[in-house]
């Protein structure tokens, strides 16, 4: 699949390393910087299939138009193992993309520990954001985050895996960026569920 907007390419599926069942792609979006309407990503999310039919089955049948915050709200409970991958559209150095993942991770760790008794952020945080500490990261850089249910945070930058980070509170701020009540992008994140439907209505 090719996202319309950056003409990057998704693969349909994606087995992530040390797994034997590959996710499906669901939608792809692009980032783009609001003030001066440049591209700087695009991304994609994929799920494991099989799960998100078992604890999505109250919404089968539903279009992604009839997909409200219920579902949303029981996407984010991370139940499913679910990967975000984002590739760059353009040259950026590493400082700006850690720095806009703080602007966006930090305060929705906070309401993770205020709301969801999830207090392992902080730190975790600081871990995740010295996966960025690059120079420049080119047009083409790739990075894979997957959480997992129970919170394991796996990252990959190109061909490079990093460390797992173990934190609920980091996997949820994480995929709360592109599905929770305040997006990055609200056409992105319909775009991002537009898969669900047809993966739901699939039998096994």
């Amino acid at each position: 699949m090719v996202d319309p907007q950056s003409g990057v390419a998704f693969s349909v599926t994606l087995t992530l390393h040390g797994s034997a069942v590959p996710q499906q792609l669901t939608g792809t979006a692009t980032r783009e910087k609001t003030i001066f309407k440049v591209n700087v990503y695009s991304y994609g999310l994929y799920v494991d299939a099989d799960a998100a039919r078992s604890e999505l089955a109250m919404f089968k049948g539903r279009t992604a138009d009839g997909l409200d915050r219920t579902f949303f709200q029981r996407l984010l409970e991370m139940r499913i193992p679910m990967t975000m991958r984002l590739v760059m559209v353009r040259d950026v150095s590493g400082e700006a993309i850690a720095n806009a993942f703080d602007e966006a991770l930090k305060p929705r760790l906070a309401i993770a520990a205020k709301e969801l008794n999830r207090t392992d952020g902080a730190v975790a945080l600081e871990k995740f954001r010295s996966y960025f500490n690059l120079r420049e990261l080119a047009r083409g850089t790739e990075f894979v985050f997957s959480c997992s249910p129970g919170g394991r945070l796996n990252t990959k930058v190109n061909t490079q895996s990093k460390p797992e980070i173990q934190s609920a509170a980091l996997c949820w701020a994480l995929f709360d960026v592109y599905l929770g009540d305040k997006p990055v992008s609200t056409e992105g994140r319909r775009r991002l569920i537009s898969g669900f439907p047809g993966i739901l209505a699939a039998s096994k």
